[in-house]
């Protein structure tokens, strides 16, 4: 009976995802479906498709420009906003979050490092302590310069840089694709202060070799204002023209207006007053400038894209975690960004501009480029639905690390104070404590899920809902232990609502997922849709407790119960792994491996070498399906998994190295610095402990509960597994843990109490 088990669980694996191959894909934009008026329109379907002779595409960059910015001067934008889709840019680099990285970034496609480098963008005939800079280029790099071209002379050290970039991001990848197929490029302005060169958007224009083909970003740029810091500005009439007045055929033009820029360096100088009385004339001049660019371009065959490229900043209003994104033209309807980086209206990706221009050229997007082609939803009052969107982020970005701090130091002090319970002298009282705290500490996943949907004015009503869903959960525990009289009710109500309303909230594109505080939030940009390892973790803990409590409450109906477990999982690895759904490849694999270790254990099936093999070979099966089926996917439709195994099929395997070294360092790093890689450890510690003292405990526990002591075997599976296969995998280690640590704890509290020959009778 052992083995038809184990093959008759990988046959229907098998099964699953050959399903999985012939479903069509899911219309859900991710984390919530788009309204079915908020038709889908992409640039690559009804707008850019339909030009059939591009024209030129523009990209004004106006750092340190925020939403707050364009709501509070929404009268000088009425105009533009009228007829331009708008989003929010969630922005990630590799490294520093400075402007030299992030122009870089959307240079690239990806996230790049150029640090320090900003200072080095020259015009070729400009000098540098009176050699020209066409010669430092020449002396540098060994190559000659055009004639008029603008070139970034740190090219080298940015190269260096990302060397062993994890993303594999080429720095100038979008220009040197738009130079090999004949597109011209040219690059205008600069935030230079106080006759320092800061030019940031150089490496935004330049292709691999740091070159501009043309531009202007010296000194001719400004005009001399003896009322602004610094003396100069931006010429925005020599720019106006320079950039849209003679007639051009198709070519890409970057414009860098660094007059918010300039503030912002010379912010700690300036009164307050004085900064924002020049942040508001100077956002009247880009408001103006913007407005009669947009006159002088034929919108049916021009795209304009007015970006922020760098989040956060010193002296602007508000937080600025997320910057604003504005496109015009290119047949593009008033609406709301997004993009299938994103999945989520409003919102796009920095890695997203760079695809977005290739495609308006008809250039394929290649696969070292990880955003992908912009996409807007029509709608109308886009401004006050970003303002919304962004207080929501906002509020959980900083409502999440004092509260998940709090959380893991509670469950820390009651790891510990349980610990001494169970082996200081006169523990009694602590005991009967305890135990209600340990299940509002398992019960907190489910009350951060449940409390998403809700409205939070505040931090503090946040942590007021948070609390009383949680004292509810746990006082129904309390009710449903004492009509029962059984110590495993508890574990098997919590733990399975707890999955369930994980995994019916993921089938429906997770809306209460992306808002929780365990979930995943633009600001950090690391996930933007599926299920993140927070609650991966958690999943995986709670399904495989929930399971093996039942099938041990239920221990006289085990071969009815069994086939219904052994669905359950493969409907939660579906939830997980399905690319349509948002795959989290990390977490099916640890889904995978746990899954197969605690059915195959519940299932009588002795492990061996044999058996460890016939497991790998699973696990092996089950990436090789995912990938090919998410490959056969349109690119961008794609998930995480598609665009790896094209990256891995493109670079060869060393992308392999690039992948696990990326992991390894994320992990290193988050085990270093975040608070979640206390409670693991801890956790695992207490699980070593309990095995060896009060002598005897885990023995009566797997006597009396085998198939639950099987359960902690693959939560421990779990946890060690999402450990190794995710970036911040510590992370989901820690949540898988929540359903580990604790419930053992309560059940050695509780066979301690009935030693000492106490009557049990509720928590």
């Amino acid at each position: 009976m052992r083995k038809p088990y184990l093959w008759l669980l990988l046959a229907i694996l098998v099964f699953i995802f050959l399903v999985i191959a012939v479903l069509p894909p899911s219309r859900s934009s991710g984390p919530g479906k788009i309204p079915p008026s908020y038709q889908l329109g992409a640039f690559n379907r009804q707008n850019i498709a339909s030009i059939t002779a591009p024209g030129c595409c523009y990209v004004i960059s106006v750092d340190r420009l925020t939403l707050h910015d364009l709501m509070e001067h929404a009268d000088l934008f009425t105009e533009l906003t009228g007829k331009a889709a708008l989003g929010l840019m969630s922005s990630s680099v590799n490294g520093s979050m400075t402007p030299d990285s992030t122009y870089a970034t959307i240079g690239a496609g990806a996230p790049v490092n150029a640090h320090g480098t900003a200072d080095a963008g020259m015009n070729a005939w400009e000098t540098m302590q009176g050699v020209p800079a066409a010669e430092i280029y020449r002396q540098r790099t060994g190559r000659e310069s055009p004639p008029g071209a603008v070139l970034q002379l740190e090219i080298a050290r940015i190269n260096k840089l990302n060397l062993n970039n994890p993303y594999s991001a080429v720095p100038g990848y979008l220009c040197s694709l738009l130079k090999k197929q004949g597109v011209p490029v040219q690059i205008l302005g600069n935030a230079d202060y106080l006759n320092t060169p800061y030019r940031p958007a150089v490496g935004l224009a330049m292709n691999k070799e740091g070159i501009v083909q043309s531009g202007d970003v010296g000194q001719q740029t400004l005009v001399q204002d003896v009322d602004f810091p610094g003396r100069y500005r931006t010429n925005y009439n020599m720019l106006l023209d320079a950039a849209f007045s003679r007639k051009q055929g198709p070519g890409f033009t970057v414009i860098e207006l660094g007059d918010l820029e300039r503030l912002a360096r010379a912010g700690s100088a300036l009164e307050d007053e004085v900064l924002q009385a020049r942040r508001r004339q100077t956002i009247a001049a880009i408001a103006a400038f913007i407005e009669k660019a947009v006159q002088r371009i034929d919108l049916q065959h021009n795209l304009l894209i007015i970006v922020s490229p760098t989040p956060r900043g010193d002296y602007v209003t508000g937080y600025n975690y997320l910057t604003p994104v504005i496109v015009v033209g290119g047949n593009t309807k008033p609406g709301l960004l997004t993009s299938p980086t994103t999945r989520r209206p409003g919102i796009v990706k920095n890695t997203d501009l760079a695809p977005t221009v290739l495609h308006y050229f008809g250039i394929d997007v290649p696969a070292q480029m990880s955003g992908r082609v912009m996409q807007f939803i029509p709608a109308n009052n886009v401004l006050p639905k970003l303002a919304s969107l962004y207080a929501n982020l906002e509020l959980t970005y900083r409502a999440r690390p004092p509260i998940l701090r709090n959380y893991v130091l509670m469950q820390i002090i009651l790891v510990g104070m349980s610990l001494a319970a169970i082996f200081l002298p006169r523990r009694d009282n602590l005991m009967k404590t305890l135990k209600p705290l340990l299940l509002a500490v398992i019960s907190v996943p489910l009350a951060l899920l449940l409390i998403a949907p809700l409205p939070h004015p505040s931090i503090t009503a946040l942590v007021g809902e948070l609390i009383t869903v949680t004292a509810i959960i746990t006082v129904v525990l309390h009710l449903w232990l004492k009509s029962y009289e059984h110590e495993l009710d508890p574990f098997i109500l919590v733990s399975l609502l707890t999955s369930l309303f994980i995994v019916v909230d993921l089938l429906f594109g997770a809306p209460m997922q992306k808002c929780s505080l365990l979930g995943y939030d633009p600001i950090v940009g690391a996930r933007f849709y599926g299920i993140g390892n927070e609650y991966m973790g958690v999943l995986l803990g709670s399904t495989i407790m929930g399971t093996t409590t039942l099938v041990s409450r239920l221990a006289g109906k085990k071969r009815l119960i069994l086939p219904v477990v052994g669905l359950y999982y493969l409907v939660t690895l579906y939830v997980m792994a399905a690319p349509q759904l948002g795959t989290n490849v990390g977490g099916s694999l640890a889904g995978l491996a746990s899954f197969l270790v605690t059915f195959l254990l519940l299932a009588g099936v002795r492990f061996n070498a044999r058996t460890l093999l016939k497991i790998v070979a699973a696990i092996g099966l089950f990436i090789m399906a995912l990938a090919v089926y998410d490959l056969q996917r349109p690119v961008a439709s794609q998930s995480h998994i598609g665009r790896t195994a094209a990256l891995i099929l493109q670079n060869g395997p060393g992308e392999i190295i690039n992948i696990a070294s990326r992991k390894i360092n994320m992990n290193i790093k988050l085990i270093r610095y975040t608070i979640w890689s206390r409670i693991f450890l801890i956790s695992l510690g207490t699980l070593a402990i309990l095995f060896y003292r009060p002598t005897g405990v885990i023995h009566t526990i797997s006597s009396r509960y085998p198939d639950v002591y099987k359960g902690f075997i693959g939560i421990v599976t779990a946890s060690i597994t999402a450990l190794f296969c995710n970036d911040s995998g510590i992370v989901a280690a820690a949540t898988t843990m929540i359903f580990g640590a604790p419930p053992l704890l309560y059940l050695a509290i509780r066979h301690l109490r009935i030693k000492h020959g106490e009557e049990y009778n509720g928590i």
